[in-house]
């Protein structure tokens, strides 16, 4: 329960001061480093905290009603990245075979069956997909 604490008291600290950055608009200079920090640095770990938050939660070994609905909505973003990670993988392969196989494209400038990252996205998706709602067992660290 610890780690369930300390990883959602990281998230709320870190909404927290992005809203009073964004609140700060005396010097324009400083909104534009917070907003840059925010989309380079501060999104991708937001994005990982609140999906290490849902797993965490889903992992607890007796889980109260709040826990147990907080780890599934907790792991909708995760669905949703992983959804989104193969639709966007399967579009890659089917524009690469559409243009290997049927019909060259002037925008494509691959070659033959250069599939690229497609595959890759397409199973990364589907591993956060299909862990989005897993229960898993108690870590090692708690």
């Amino acid at each position: 329960m610890k780690a369930v604490t300390t990883k959602l008291l990281a998230i709320v600290v870190f909404l927290t001061v992005l809203a009073g950055a964004i609140g700060s608009t005396i010097h324009e200079g400083w909104l534009t480093t917070w907003f840059l920090l925010f989309i380079f640095v501060g999104l991708p770990v937001l994005i990982l905290a609140w999906i290490d938050l849902g797993s965490a939660l889903r992992s607890l070994d007796n889980p109260t009603p709040l826990q147990r609905m907080l780890g599934v909505l907790f792991g909708v973003p995760q669905a949703v990245l992983g959804i989104t990670s193969v639709f966007i993988g399967l579009s890659i392969v089917g524009w690469v075979l559409y243009n290997s196989l049927v019909e060259m494209q002037p925008q494509y400038s691959g070659s033959f069956l250069t599939l690229g990252v497609g595959p890759a996205l397409v199973i990364f998706g589907l591993y956060w997909a299909r862990a989005a709602f897993k229960r898993e067992g108690k870590s090692e660290n708690d």
